[in-house]
């Protein structure tokens, strides 16, 4: 460390149900300020595809929002919106066919679609944009994408001819598609914090389903369901698309963008922080604090706190993991540590509804502690 200053960077993901990386990074800066203005805190709030990966890429591209009326996943007219910067659009499914919009006993993969993400690529379209950023994260559908699709002019029929609507329980129902034709001039990056496969053990039916409301039956169905989609279409394109890391990712909504838009996947830690020119911010910093709510080995896997950690160490710098929950087996990820910012045992409830109290607390803490270190090398 300089001996004038102690350089802060402090590069959170956002706290799942509780913190945005925003007010993460908030927390820790008015608890480090309020210790002493020997320390200099620079806030780089980060995200990998998940949570408030459109509010970071607002910010980064300073775009605007622009409101558009869609349907939720279960068909109800909501008010939601994308941001537009120049011809570039930035949209996350959540904001439309995101688990928030749900109740508890609303959750069911079988009825949810993911419709109104495509009303929301179709409005930054017609309004002039070719260049779409998509954050998966978030969403409350195992729909393999149709009902995005039909809402970008799609549409699908069983055997008997019948019109069929996109979600996860009708799947097994299609047998064929009539395609739209994708703007050419049009590209989107899918960013997206996951690298599940389509299908199988590990794929969007058997690994989201449940997180989404999915029975073990109905996990079943949409196994069976989203392989025979993901077969249409297959063979539609005669290319594999079911192993491809990714590919599973917000209940399959990849598989058709990839197979009839010019779309390619992205690992989302890796892009936003390439967006964000974060090597920059870390030749600046002295220490590196990062985290989210649940540090454990998801995190190993491309999640932002440890593209942050990597980052890091590639420029030699220290780094430090904070979150709720730290698991032991993620330790070595982090050069200055990892810590738990919750003190005691403590309901889940609690911990999620008082997470900045208790990150406050212990940021003013880390704060004294690393003043006492540096004050103590400046007198040697």
């Amino acid at each position: 460390m300089k001996n004038d200053k102690i350089k802060i960077l402090v590069a959170p993901n956002s706290l799942k149900g509780s913190l945005s990386a925003f007010e993460f990074a908030d927390v820790v800066e008015k608890a480090f300020r309020r210790v002493s203005s020997v320390f200099e805190v620079r806030k780089v709030p980060v995200a990998d595809g998940g949570d408030f990966t459109g509010e970071i890429l607002k910010q980064a591209f300073k775009a605007s929002p622009v409101e558009v009326k869609v349907k939720d996943p279960l068909g109800r007219t909501v008010t939601s919106k994308y941001f537009k910067a120049g011809r570039t659009a930035i949209v996350e499914m959540a904001d439309a066919s995101g688990i928030k919009y749900l109740k508890q006993h609303e959750l069911n993969p079988m009825m949810t679609s993911s419709y109104g993400t495509g009303e929301l690529i179709t409005a930054a379209i017609e309004a002039g944009c070719t260049e779409i950023l998509l954050g998966v994260g978030g969403s409350a559908t195992v729909d393999g994408g149709t009902g995005m699709m039909q809402a970008l002019g799609f549409r699908f029929r069983d055997n008997r001819g019948n019109y069929v609507e996109g979600n996860g329980g009708n799947l097994s129902r299609i047998s064929t598609i009539e395609k739209s034709k994708w703007p050419e001039v049009v590209s989107i990056k899918i960013i997206t914090d996951v690298d599940n496969t389509l299908l199988g053990a590990n794929g969007a039916a058997s690994v989201f389903g449940p997180q989404k409301g999915a029975t073990p039956n109905q996990v079943v169905k949409l196994e069976e369901g989203m392989t025979q989609w993901c077969h249409l279409i297959e063979k539609d394109i005669s290319k594999k698309l079911s192993d491809i890391k990714g590919s599973g990712a917000a209940g399959g909504v990849t598989v058709p963008l990839l197979a009839w838009t010019n779309a390619e996947l992205v690992s989302g830690a890796a892009f936003i922080l390439s967006i964000l020119d974060f090597e920059k911010h870390i030749a600046w910093a002295d220490l590196v604090i990062t985290g989210e709510g649940r540090i454990d080995v998801q995190t190993l896997n491309n999640k932002a706190p440890k593209a942050v950690a990597d980052a890091a160490h590639k420029a030699g710098k220290p780094v430090m993991g904070v979150g709720g929950a730290i698991d032991p087996q993620v330790l070595t990820l982090f050069s200055a540590g990892a810590f738990s910012f919750v003190n005691g045992p403590l309901t889940l409830d609690d911990a999620i509804d008082n997470a900045a109290v208790y990150l406050e607390s212990f940021s003013e803490q880390l704060a004294k502690l690393l003043l006492v270190s540096w004050k103590s090398s400046r007198s040697l």
